[in-house]
């Protein structure tokens, strides 16, 4: 369930994710401008699409970690309540026979 939310909230924040073809397509618009030089855009490009890998990266760390503190259940945590559940089973229909035994013999 955690890599739903974790996938949901991704797609939310969609609007991060820069692919390369946008990216490119504004580098050129700065070289249009001359805000670029033309034989800089290539690794401008290239610096701004690892740049939002990163920071998609980081996010998901960080996403990963409030999941975490959120949804801190763990197989061994599971496994130990169906352990308590099962002895109080038990427990229970233990006290239960009691009861019926106690009750018959009045």
């Amino acid at each position: 369930m955690g890599k739903w939310i974790e996938r949901s909230m991704l797609l939310g924040l969609g609007v991060f994710n820069l692919t390369r073809d946008k990216v490119t397509r504004f580098v050129d618009r700065l070289v249009e401008e001359g805000e670029v030089r033309p034989e800089e855009a290539p690794s401008v490009v290239d610096r701004l699409v690892a740049r939002g890998e990163e920071e998609q990266e980081e996010l998901r760390k960080l996403m990963r970690q409030e999941l975490d503190r959120m949804i801190p259940v763990s197989r061994q945590d599971i496994e130990e309540l169906n352990r308590k559940i099962d002895e109080l089973a038990a427990r229970v229909e233990e006290l239960a026979g009691r009861k019926r035994t106690t009750k018959q013999a009045d």
